[in-house]
């Protein structure tokens, strides 16, 4: 069975939306130093995850690696996972501080109804525990007419510093749009959002395409730089088990490693 026209359309356009994004991101690469805390893994929904339509955490559904996705984790959904980011081109540093490797660790809770859930997390920055906490709210859900749009703020106290030196001025607001487009067994799905502060008062967007039951990829740009990232779990991301696991390889800036594990409990 082929695409629905409406949702050929929608990625379509979607593709089209990324492409200057792109390329202005390859013309222009930006440092590392701003926002550091959060050019990895940035503990928002759909990082490290993957989020349903329904709000069900886990290896189904919008999965990204550092922009949110719309779907929002409902109440009874858990999640937590920890990553390595390595600050050194082309490098695995698995290590939890120093200058070469930017490690982020989180623990995070959905709340409210399927479609209008309330999700909040607790990212940690560093070995000696530097807390941010995010939240994100969605307003409306995902159908044939129009995609669901959520609206979030990262670092929501405002602890983390926008750069070296800089003190506590990371606070960032975004919104954030999802649809899925193909088949309801062989769905991807397209984010594109806008946010200040972490996101660089630009664009954002990203698609996640799951090429198997137990294998994603997706690529996206966050505002900043261009990053992408395979996906795997031992599940089979169609079963409906409380448990999943999933582990995310990827590439920040397209030349900076980083590795992880998420734990995710669903009702």
């Amino acid at each position: 069975m082929g695409k629905p026209p409406m949702k050929n359309a929608a990625l379509i356009l979607a593709l089209f939306a990324l492409l200057p994004m792109a390329g202005a991101a390859l013309a222009k690469p930006a440092p590392l130093v701003d926002f550091g805390d959060f050019r990895y893994i940035s503990a928002l929904p759909g990082n490290g995850f993957g989020v349903t339509p329904e709000g069900r955490a886990g290896f189904d559904g919008a999965l990204q690696m550092n922009i949110p996705v719309a779907y929002t984790p409902s109440s009874g959904n858990w999640m937590g996972g920890a990553w390595a980011g390595s600050t050194e081109t082309w490098k695995v540093n698995l290590g939890t501080q120093g200058d070469k490797v930017n490690g982020t660790a989180f623990v995070a809770a959905g709340f409210g109804p399927p479609g209008h859930g309330l999700y909040l997390a607790d990212m940690i920055t560093s070995s000696q525990g530097d807390p941010c906490y995010n939240v994100q709210y969605q307003l409306t859900r995902d159908n044939s007419d129009r995609p669901a749009l959520a609206i979030g703020i990262l670092d929501f106290t405002d602890r983390r510093d926008s750069s070296p030196g800089v003190g506590h001025n990371a606070r960032s607001f975004y919104g954030v749009v999802t649809h899925r487009v193909g088949s309801e067994k062989r769905s991807a799905y397209v984010s594109l959002g806008y946010g200040n502060g972490k996101f660089n008062s630009r664009p954002f967007g990203g698609i996640s395409w799951p090429v198997s039951d137990n294998i994603t990829l997706l690529g996206e740009y966050d505002g900043f730089q261009l990053n992408t990232a395979i996906a795997l779990s031992p599940f089979d991301r169609l079963d409906d088990s409380r448990w999943n696991a999933v582990f995310l390889a990827g590439l920040a800036h397209m030349d900076r490693p980083n590795v992880g594990l998420c734990i995710t409990y669903a009702p």
